[in-house]
């Protein structure tokens, strides 16, 4: 697309031939903007890119391309929302359609004229104080357990305000739309 990134950082382990070649590309214009992991370490690549992230004193992270793929991948990047969560930062992990965000003792809101589909699971054992309005199903002061996923495809109305409170708890929010 013709973007120099500001950093790249990862093993490569996986990258295309074109993807070397462009890395290769960006190392000889850009030498700075690329850092190299060992393939065996504890952090998956992702992992690796917040924490430098974090420490360059950013706290918002949108992570594409960070589904699909291989489920154990996949699982680690919900898992590196809740680093982000709990580094004081907020992630984002997004796609063409959906987006996955964590919430914790928080509101979040919606604007006024998007559509599309909510959901919320607890990801700590109990969730307390959600509340959704502008929905399909408004629920006020609810209770989700991470045993029974009652809060899957709730629609938000185009036509309302939407938003979305957990008094306390960790909940997984996943909002999708055409």
């Amino acid at each position: 697309l013709g973007i120099l990134p500001d950093l790249v950082i990862g093993d490569y382990d996986s990258l295309s031939f074109e993807g070397q070649q462009v890395l290769r590309q960006i190392e000889e214009e850009a030498p700075g903007r690329v850092l190299h992991l060992p393939k065996e370490k504890d952090d998956t690549d992702t992992l690796a890119a917040v924490r430098e992230g974090l420490r360059r004193g950013y706290r918002t992270f949108y992570l594409y391309a960070a589904l699909g793929g291989r489920l154990d991948h996949t699982i680690a990047n919900l898992q590196t929302l809740a680093f982000i969560k709990s580094s004081g930062g907020q992630g984002y992990i997004m796609d063409a359609n959906q987006m996955v965000f964590l919430l914790q003792d928080e509101t979040k809101e919606f604007h006024r004229g998007f559509a599309g589909t909510f959901s919320l699971f607890a990801l700590d054992s109990v969730v307390r104080g959600v509340t959704e309005r502008g929905m399909k199903y408004g629920v006020t002061d609810a209770v989700l357990t991470n045993r029974f996923p009652i809060g899957v495809s709730n629609e938000i109305h185009e036509d309302m305000q939407a938003s979305v409170t957990v008094g306390e708890g960790l909940a997984l929010a996943i909002v999708s739309w055409n």
